[in-house]
């Protein structure tokens, strides 16, 4: 048996595990499910990097979980909008502190969404290589391939103490083109809005994953004075009500 755990944001790291699941013949759950044992042979873990780091999400997840078949065959993949550097070794370290060996990690190039930095560029060539890509990591694990990874290094921790801290949804702010769909509280992973009078109630839980954002239709979310005008970004293979369903199931 094979489980992939995932955390996603904008469906980038689902259709990852999605596509790396169907390969291997296993099933895809959400971190933070509730789940906090697993005895498969084949393990994985899929996610975005944040700050050069692991979401906050990920590194509770990771640090709770129990793996009782010490013989199972763990890999990881980060998705991600340019090199990781040396966040594999992050999750190596936490691996190796549960007495089990991450076997094999690598990095999925995808569609770059943090929109108080970036623009979205979104195309079919930058698809059809992300296929590709996934093609070639299915294989490895499905011949359980082993590699190195970087080491968490000093880059690493410098970059990821600018990750803002869960009261950082203080700066989002909501405009009057809001008309009280509730999209952003369903699809947020961590259930960390509310809906009064009509609007979204931020809770100060934030992962900072920007779901909100992205997912709004009516573009009446942004953060500070970054994302005005901006494109948002939903993977294209990745419903919006796929979405909502993952990470209802996260909560």
């Amino acid at each position: 048996m094979a489980t992939i755990f995932c955390f996603t944001s904008t469906g980038n790291s689902l259709y990852t595990a999605k596509m790396l699941a169907e390969k291997i013949d296993g099933k895809v759950l959400p971190m933070n499910s509730g789940l906090n044992q697993c005895d498969d042979d084949v393990i994985g873990f899929v996610f975005p990097v944040y700050f050069w780091g692991l979401p906050r999400i990920v590194e509770r997840f990771i640090s709770e979980i129990k793996i009782t078949n010490k013989d199972a065959y763990i890999f990881t993949v980060a998705t991600c909008g340019g090199p990781v550097f040396g966040v594999l070794g992050r999750m190596k370290t936490l691996m190796k502190s549960k007495g089990i060996p991450l076997q094999y990690g690598t990095q999925i190039i995808s569609v770059t969404n943090y929109l108080p930095e970036y623009d979205i560029k979104d195309n079919d060539t930058i698809r059809e290589k992300i296929n590709v890509r996934l093609l070639k990591v299915a294989g490895d694990i499905k011949d359980r391939t082993s590699n190195r990874v970087a080491p968490y290094g000093i880059i690493n921790k410098m970059a990821y103490k600018t990750y803002p801290d869960s009261n950082c949804d203080s700066f989002f702010t909501i405009s009057q083109a809001c008309d009280g769909c509730t999209i952003c509280q369903k699809v947020c992973p961590v259930g960390n809005i509310a809906i009064e009078n009509g609007k979204p109630l931020y809770q100060h839980q934030c992962e900072f994953c920007l779901a909100c954002l992205h997912s709004c239709p009516a573009l009446a979310i942004d953060w500070k004075q970054k994302t005005q005008g901006k494109d948002r970004f939903r993977n294209a293979n990745i419903t919006l009500n796929e979405l909502i369903g993952f990470n209802s199931q996260a909560r």
